[in-house]
């Protein structure tokens, strides 16, 4: 009797799990959509925390705890094989695009790409020498940052070619402008999830990365431009050695200066054997993104496409970690890298995070991204414990 009994009895547990996970889905997107709504009761909702009114500042901070850790289980029952691919993609889906019902969310930065964008596209000028400050008539001036506003554009010039598209297509409305730039990061950030989805067909991978309510907000609520920067990067790390893999680094890396930190430990992965083809993509992208900028902007790229990685911010107080001997981290994981045939990007970016005096909430979709491409467990618990570490230190007041 037993030996009929016992495969039954598997089956239904194997499908209470599975209806465990669908029912973390759906009450993932019932939190988010919870936080959703609080949101839009925030007056100003785009700094950090944010402080809904009355009775819905409950609902914003129950919403995002609820959701994230919802967000841990779901992830942690999809990797187990509780979940289907499908599922796990409609859920990423409904999780990312909620926060375009709200305003714009935690950050000004949308009216940072705005203003800077204008620089370009209305007053054609060159950003990395003259500032928003210099057109203090432009509809964008007022809705740039107080501490931005006299300065260059700190971003690659990528960024800037890319960043142009939404202020043309906004003109001189704000709301336009910053749902804009909402709507390509949204994209971009679906985009990375396909693009996980295809590579790994794991429905575990997908709901590590589309399922986070803390990169929803920032990237279709704030419109942050690492969105594009990533989908350059999980596209260079799964193009391997191709031609496409060596070409898209270089253009990533004109966007900031975080990808060019990874390209060693791929290196390493393979023990310098790429091939030829990779090396021409390389050069040749490098040679391309370098004239082209230099055409465009003269060499003051260079210098400003590197501001970023000389300031500070509150949540980088955590870089004191280095002092622990993360410093030394990269050197272990290169080593790591040319013995095992394991880059471990998805660390490197953590690590980065973790050692940086300047660390904002959306940063973690580095480690996040890679860890989901790369299916790597322990990555993935570290970066799931620096979710924590930025979703309740910035948006949330507790």
């Amino acid at each position: 009797m037993a030996s009929y009994t016992a495969p039954i009895a598997a089956a239904s547990r194997a499908k209470g799990r599975s209806i465990a996970a669908v029912t973390t889905g759906i009450l993932l997107v019932g939190a988010v959509v919870l936080a959703v709504l609080a949101a839009r009761h925030a007056t100003p909702s785009e700094v950090s925390p944010v402080v809904p009114r009355g009775g819905w500042g409950t609902a914003w901070t129950l919403g995002l705890s609820l959701g994230f850790v919802l967000y841990g289980v779901g992830a942690w029952l999809a990797h187990a094989g509780h979940l289907k691919l499908k599922v796990a993609l409609v859920v990423a889906i409904a999780v990312q695009t909620a926060p375009l019902a709200t305003p714009l969310l935690l950050s000004k930065d949308a009216f940072l790409y705005w203003g800077e964008a204008r620089v370009v596209t209305a007053h054609h000028a060159n950003p990395y020498r003259a500032t928003p400050a210099d057109y203090p008539m432009d509809p964008a001036f007022t809705h740039v940052s107080e501490s931005w506003r006299a300065q260059p554009t700190p971003y690659g010039p990528a960024w800037v070619a890319v960043g142009a598209v939404p202020a043309l297509v906004a003109g001189r409305s704000a709301r336009r402008a910053e749902l804009g730039y909402r709507v390509l990061a949204l994209a971009a950030v679906l985009a990375a999830i396909v693009l996980v989805a295809r590579r790994t067909r794991s429905a575990g991978a997908v709901a590590f990365l589309g399922w986070s309510p803390l990169l929803a907000l920032h990237f279709a609520g704030g419109g942050h431009s690492d969105a594009v920067m990533m989908v350059l990067v999980l596209a260079a790390v799964a193009a391997g050695t191709r031609g496409v893999g060596g070409g898209l680094w270089p253009l990533a890396s004109a966007f900031k200066p975080f990808p060019p930190i990874l390209v060693p430990l791929e290196l390493a992965k393979r023990r310098l054997d790429v091939g030829a083809r990779w090396w021409v993509g390389l050069v040749a992208s490098t040679v391309a993104v370098a004239a082209l900028a230099t055409g465009f902007f003269g060499t003051a790229w260079v210098r400003a496409a590197t501001t970023g990685a000389h300031q500070a911010s509150p949540l980088g107080g955590v870089h004191w970690l280095q002092q622990l001997g993360l410093t030394h981290r990269n050197a272990a994981l290169l080593r790591d890298a040319w013995r095992h045939g394991r880059a471990r990007l998805s660390l490197a970016a953590s690590a980065l995070c973790l050692t940086s005096s300047l660390l904002r909430p959306w940063y973690a979709l580095w480690p996040v991204a890679l860890a989901a491409l790369e299916e790597d467990v322990v990555a993935a618990v570290v970066a799931y414990g620096l979710t924590a570490y930025l979703l309740f230190g910035d948006a949330v007041q507790l």
